[in-house]
């Protein structure tokens, strides 16, 4: 199957810069208006406004979706590290090989800097801060930066970016199996949704920190997608063909 690269304009503006000024602007909203603390004050009230987080320790939240959500995130590095390997044995999966180096990089890089970005940003967890129960001033970011207290390492959402990493599916189905690049994004959104619900539940991190997660690994994958493919060079509108399909223009 002939690949077509992205057009220039598509990668710039819809797939670039349209989704990374809105993410901006909605994470300023939320940091102007206090609305992440007023949400984490909202659902610690429906938890009893037990100090600690009633749900911290829950059963399902913590074993099955925070532990066995890790696990589901190395079963699919695992079976992407197969795969890849499979691609330098079997000609059938060679097409394939630099989408999945490529979703490799982007699932690696997104994961790593924002574990990086934790280490610097210097934010606490729900849990930690005053309002809550905890024993530390609310200074969410960027203001934390620049606060002399050890607040904590919340900030973007670790685990919700083990899931919001694999959006990169979007650009490997995109060259690979087009018409289905949409389900493969719909699920690593659904999975990051899951996975940042969960955390917010336990109090382990606010709205803002997921979505940062979520901006950050879309972001990362565009650029991924750049480098590798450099669409500046379709100028003109490009297609993707299809066997015995119309041409689809993304």
């Amino acid at each position: 199957m002939p690949i077509s690269i992205l057009p220039f304009n598509s990668w710039l503006y819809r797939h670039l810069l349209l989704p990374l000024i809105c993410g901006l602007l909605l994470l300023t909203v939320l940091h102007l208006t206090q609305l992440d603390l007023v949400l984490a004050q909202w659902i610690f009230q429906q938890e009893g406004n037990t100090p600690g987080w009633s749900l911290r320790h829950n059963f399902f939240l913590e074993h099955i979706l925070h532990n066995g959500g890790r696990h589901v995130v190395t079963l699919l590095s695992l079976t992407l590290l197969f795969t890849l390997a499979l691609s330098f044995i079997k000609a059938s999966l060679k097409p394939w090989r630099k989408d999945l180096l490529l979703l490799l990089a982007n699932v690696a890089i997104s994961i790593l800097l924002v574990r990086f970005a934790k280490e610097y940003t210097n934010v606490s967890c729900p849990w930690d801060i005053l309002q809550f129960g905890g024993s530390k001033p609310w200074i969410p970011f960027p203001n934390s930066l620049f606060s002399p207290m050890d607040l904590g390492q919340c900030f973007p959402g670790g685990h919700s970016s083990g899931a919001f990493a694999w959006v990169a599916l979007y650009y490997f189905a995109l060259h690979q199996m087009p018409s289905k690049r949409f389900r493969f994004l719909s699920f690593a959104v659904i999975l990051g949704i899951v996975f940042a619900v969960c955390q917010e539940l336990r109090g382990a991190h606010f709205l803002t920190h997921d979505l940062t997660s979520l901006l950050l690994s879309w972001v990362i994958a565009t650029l991924g997608y750049g480098v590798v493919y450099r669409p500046w060079r379709q100028r003109q509108p490009s297609t993707i063909e299809l066997p015995n399909t119309v041409a689809m223009r993304v």
